[in-house]
């Protein structure tokens, strides 16, 4: 008897597992391979060296390095960065950990709130730091 009540268990997380994912393919796909309007979905992507060289990017139009540690990043017209969850972590291995912070429209980058968002890495104790990065605006 308690076989079948872990069979019963077992099946019943798989199913519920299972279910979002199976919902979520009937979402049909908006332009830049979003999907719906209520999912979450990334409008932007970028891969950044340390040099502010871009590695790999999506709808990004321009990156370049201000000051040590501080990054610009210009994304296209049809990205919204109203209420956009924007999220950076550094890549590659460092002497110290780098922890990064993303601000849009900021000064340093030429103030744009609509386009541009400034990237800054710093290692310990605060201090500024070059870092490569992935950044995602979603």
């Amino acid at each position: 008897m308690k076989t079948i009540q872990r069979i019963s268990a077992l099946a019943l997380a798989a199913t519920a597992v299972l279910t979002p994912a199976a919902a979520r393919a009937d979402i049909p796909h908006g332009p830049h391979g979003m999907h719906g309007t209520h999912g979450t979905y990334t409008q932007a992507s970028a891969m950044v060296r340390a040099d502010g060289s871009i590695m790999r990017s999506r709808n990004i139009v321009d990156v370049w390095r201000a000051y040590p540690g501080t990054y610009c990043v210009v994304v296209e017209p049809g990205v919204d960065l109203r209420g956009a969850a924007l999220y950076a972590r550094s890549v590659g291995r460092y002497w110290y950990p780098r922890s990064l912070s993303v601000e849009r429209g900021a000064r340093t980058c030429g103030g744009d709130w609509f386009h541009t968002l400034a990237v800054r890495s710093h290692a310990a104790h605060g201090y500024a730091a070059d870092a490569a990065f992935y950044l995602t605006v979603s």
